[in-house]
């Protein structure tokens, strides 16, 4: 089974924003382009994907975050750039899934959206808050640097 996110970013996410959310998840990884250039993949070493992330897209419809994720989501201000991350169900692509979204929301500030609710943990979404739902989380991790 996968395991989702959503990074809602407050600015738009830049070439070296995905650039230093690729590295951080891990630089001995293949990366590939799939769906004409829609969907990243990292991939292992057999070029195995472990993690697909979407282009970002921006949301300006107050409520539309809320709508699609639910009340888990908790309050989300628009305009927001969403970049939806899936991580397949191999060994440590969960990881680097976490380590690619914490790495956009500390450089642009935001939240992740999670399908994993409570199983995550606050060591695992380092320098965040925990918002638990009943069936999914969120983290915040404002700032005030990298906002457009």
């Amino acid at each position: 089974m996968t395991y989702d996110l959503v990074a809602l970013v407050d600015g738009r996410p830049s070439s070296d924003d995905v650039l230093a959310g690729l590295g951080a998840a891990g630089k001995e990884l293949g990366v590939r382009a799939v769906s004409g250039g829609a969907v990243v993949q990292l991939c292992d070493d057999e070029n195995l994907p472990l993690v697909s992330i979407e282009l970002p897209l921006l949301v300006q419809v107050p409520g539309e975050v809320e709508r699609m994720l639910g009340t888990a989501a908790g309050s989300v201000e628009t305009p927001v750039w969403w970049v939806e991350i899936r991580a397949s169900a191999r060994d440590g692509a969960r990881e680097l899934a976490e380590k690619y979204a914490n790495t956009l929301i500390d450089r642009l500030g935001g939240k992740v959206w999670t399908s994993g609710g409570a199983e995550m943990n606050q060591t695992t979404m380092a320098h965040s808050t925990m918002a638990p739902g009943p069936d999914h989380s969120t983290t915040d991790q404002s700032t005030s640097e990298g906002t457009d």
